[in-house]
């Protein structure tokens, strides 16, 4: 479908004329191509003549007409200035540039002032809804509010998205409009205009403030009743954690449906303008990134050390973080723990003289147990020892803004999401000798030292007496398809991976995703991505190098081809949004004009509205800020997380086959036994008969079982690698053999029995 159709379709009808004109600037463009091919002489420094001759003709273009200037023919001067669509301008007078760029700057400005007024409109209305309820409270104590205004509330979430959905229509048509511009006409501007675009506030600004209001109103509507806080010094969380990616244009829906259970978490420092707080985090890792190793193979009592502090700018507040994994099915729990220390006292922790006595004094004046400042002690003491036997040095910092749902204090369930995601290496013991234990922020990073992550990070953390108390509107979430789950997905692990490829020995499962690729090739880690010259993967695989298990990722060639072959089988079609009558996230196709009604556009959807363009998808250069957000492509959602691949997947193919097969020869030896030491013309041979054929489809069943297997782990297809049916049909067969046998033994001793 083409892009112009595309935007026409999915208009919200009352707000039609504050699109941009994309037909007319497009038509423009092809105007300024025509002028560009007819009326331009050749250049002088081109064709290398320098001087004139009144008698001789003016060139020719490739049609063998002459030249004259502005688009005129030398001959009558007449116009050819007509629309390749069959249309013509109202403009009677020859297209320009500058009347080109004009336009433009006016459909810049109408988007822009558009979004202003609605975003103003928005806020209004949300401060009326408040103190209308406060209203209602007051009035009639704690009497519920009345539907009405319940209604009102969605309405306004509702015009909110849709707003968001015409801020990406708009600002993709304009890229495609410079791209078009780039590629048919001389003189580029894409990049400039672009840069531009990026410094407007309906691109870039940060509406964040919108969902705060509307989380309070929410959370008013609810009645949410925080409990008394509990806080120690020493902090311990027992809970189930289950990680999830999310596209960037879910991103707000995601909000808009969690807020309406779960208000947005507000800390002090963060205000009532964003619902998001920086967060940073400094990992320790040794030489050998031993403790990355013992994450990534998940090891019973791997450990993670960080340092975390929130907000921009300088720290003022550290929490001293280990994370111990353990694994469920010991009936054991990952435990978190965590003390805080200024951050002038960091580098002694990490040189093994921090001085615990003044935070002992502390506890004790403020009227702490014995047993409180035992377990402070005991955390503190293990978790020095730990960096000083390691040899731990600061390694990676990951850095995102986080907003977290949830009733203040009450832990039974919370749910972060982080965006702007990114990950940074430190500087190891080079800074520690200065006193630095993170990274100077007035100093560049270079460009393979960071990396981005290009979705958001989603996180359901449960703290709930079992899984039947779980709340219903959390699994219908989880259930919607809008957050993928990416099992033990972990950022320090990932920002190992990528920014440290030499030092890691094994890479985690989900670096293969395609939708990573660009990411990782953003940072310079092109080795773990390209095949290198044996036709295999330069990096490492999911346990592996490249070299040895190169039919295991889904970029090499076996892999690549069947994923190629399976995208071309889809139609491009774009994931529809849901319905703003559903009560939670759901990929129904909704009408034309609802909220959410269709879904964003995104540089890799570009190959299915392309007009007469060969390239394949780019990237655009930005997104619009932390609300209005892009689309990835239907292929995409369906491999964002694949399955885990590892070597022992093969071998474990390899040992099942080897058991049919030792099946298969146990039952033919047993009836070629039977044929061979039996009376003849008796029931024995009858038996081991029976048994030859048998054991031959055992054998039969197991070649294939293993071929079709083995295929299915190599090409990493996503459907059911093991064979539900297979078993059944055989263990079906072997028991009416030995059934068969059983009667008609049973009646040849009771035929035998009734002769005597």
């Amino acid at each position: 479908m083409k892009f112009g159709l595309y935007l026409k379709e999915n208009v919200v009808d009352e707000w039609k004329e504050f699109y941009l004109q994309y037909d007319k600037l497009k038509r423009k463009i092809r105007q300024l191509a025509e002028v560009e091919s007819k009326a331009m002489a050749p250049e002088p420094h081109l064709t290398g003549k320098i001087g004139l001759s009144l008698t001789v003709p003016p060139p020719t273009n490739a049609a063998a007409q002459p030249l004259g200037r502005a688009g005129k023919s030398a001959a009558d001067g007449e116009s050819d200035d007509e629309d390749s669509s069959g249309n013509d301008d109202s403009d009677p007078t020859p297209p320009t540039h500058e009347a080109f760029f004009d336009m433009l700057e006016k459909e810049i400005q109408k988007v822009r002032t558009f979004t202003d007024l609605k975003v103003t409109e928005i806020r209004a209305k949300l401060r009326d809804v408040g103190k209308r309820l406060k209203a209602t409270k007051g009035a009639s104590g704690d009497q519920p509010v009345t539907e009405a205004v319940r209604k009102e509330v969605d309405e306004v979430g509702e015009q909110f998205l849709r707003l968001e959905k015409y801020v990406n229509l708009n600002y993709t048509g304009f890229h495609k409009i410079l791209k078009k511009h780039d590629r048919w006409l001389t003189n580029p501007c894409r990049s400039f205009y672009l840069q531009r675009l990026q410094n407007h506030n309906w691109t870039q600004g940060d509406y964040s403030d919108v969902v705060v209001t509307m989380s309070q109103i929410w959370a008013a509507l609810r009645g949410d009743v925080a409990p008394e806080a509990t806080a120690t010094e020493s902090q311990e969380f027992v809970r189930t954690t289950t990680k999830y990616w999310v596209q960037d244009e879910d991103i707000s829906q995601l909000k808009w449906f969690v807020l309406q259970h779960l208000p947005v978490l507000l800390q002090e420092s963060m205000g009532t303008k964003s619902d998001s707080q920086l967060v940073n985090s400094v990992y320790l890792d040794n030489a050998t990134l031993e403790l990355y190793k013992g994450r990534l193979d998940k090891t019973p009592g791997a450990i993670a050390v960080r340092f975390r502090w929130y907000g921009s700018g300088i720290p003022e507040l550290v929490f001293v973080e280990r994370k111990t994994h353990r694994e469920a099915w010991t009936q054991e729990m990952s435990v978190k723990e965590r003390f805080t220390v200024h951050p002038s006292e960091v580098p002694s922790i990490l040189n093994g003289t921090f001085d615990k006595a003044p935070h002992v004094a502390k506890m004790r004046a403020k009227g702490k147990s014995d047993k409180e400042m035992e377990d402070w002690d005991v955390l503190v003491t293990e978790v020095c020892q730990a960096i000083i036997c390691k040899q731990l040095v600061p390694t990676l910092r990951t850095q995102y803004m986080r907003t977290a749902f949830q009733i203040p204090f009450d832990a039974t369930v919370r749910i972060s999401l982080d965006t702007n995601l990114c990950m940074l290496t430190e500087t190891g013991r080079l800074g520690m000798e200065k006193d630095r234990w993170f990274r100077d922020p007035s100093k560049p990073v270079p460009r393979n030292e960071i990396t981005r992550f290009p979705h958001a990070v989603l996180e359901v953390k449960l703290q709930l007496k079992d899984e039947t108390s779980k709340p219903q509107w959390v699994t219908d979430l989880l259930n919607s398809g809008i957050p993928r789950e990416v099992h033990k997905f972990s950022k320090f692990i990932h920002g190992c991976a990528v920014l440290l490829p030499e030092e890691v020995q094994a890479m985690p499962y989900w670096i293969d995703d395609p939708s990573l690729r660009e990411s990782i090739a953003a940072s310079g880690s092109e080795e773990i991505l390209e095949p290198d010259e044996n036709g295999g993967e330069g990096g490492k695989g999911a346990g592996g190098t490249a070299s040895m298990f190169s039919h295991m990722l889904p970029h090499g060639k076996e892999g690549k081809a069947a994923k190629l072959a399976e995208a071309a089988k889809r139609k491009p079609a774009p994931t529809p949004r849901r319905d703003s009558q559903t009560p939670l996230p759901s990929r129904a196709p909704p009408s034309k004009g609802q909220a959410w009604a269709t879904p964003l556009l995104s540089s890799k959807e570009e190959e299915y509205y392309e007009e007469d363009e060969e390239e394949g998808p780019g990237c655009l250069e930005s997104t619009c800020g932390a609300c209005f957000s892009w689309t990835l492509p239907p292929e995409m959602n369906a491999r964002m997380a694949q399955q885990k691949v590892e070597p022992k997947l093969f071998f474990a193919n390899e040992r099942t086959f080897i058991h049919w097969l030792n099946m298969a020869v146990t039952i033919s030896s047993l009836g070629a036994a039977v044929l061979a030491f039996s009376p003849e013309d008796t029931l024995s041979e009858l038996y081991g008969v029976i048994l030859m054929p048998v054991s031959l489809l055992f054998a039969m069943y197991a070649l294939q079982t293993y071929i079709s297997r083995g295929s299915k782990i190599r090409l990493r297809e996503p459907t059911r690698w093991d064979d539900p049916m297979g078993p059944i049909l055989l263990g079906t067969v072997f028991t009416v053999a030995l059934t068969a046998q059983f009667f008609l033994k049973l009646a040849h001793v009771m035929k035998q029995n009734g002769g005597a």
